[in-house]
């Protein structure tokens, strides 16, 4: 078994979560979403939130990620039992 490791991103909207991408390297893996955590975060502190006096944080302040990495087990590929029965 290899490891990959899943590029996540935690939704805006609805507490979704999706899958961006996914790395055979886990540090490649964590620059990425680091990366994409600063990019986030530039672009939205540009926008104006009327209802919020206080500046947002940035990244490396706070513990929230909304991309993070997920490592998992890759599995070697199985070949099935063919079926001849027609069905």
């Amino acid at each position: 078994m290899h490891d990959i490791f899943l590029l996540v991103e935690h939704g805006r909207d609805h507490g979704e979560v999706s899958v961006i991408g996914w790395f055979d390297d886990e540090r490649a893996a964590k620059d990425t979403a680091e990366a994409m955590e600063w990019k986030a975060w530039r672009e939205e502190s540009k926008r104006q939130h009327q209802w919020s006096s206080q500046p947002l944080p940035p990244p490396s302040e706070t513990s929230y990620r909304r991309f993070w990495v997920k490592g998992i087990s890759k599995f070697a590929h199985t070949p099935a039992p063919r079926s001849w029965a027609v069905h």
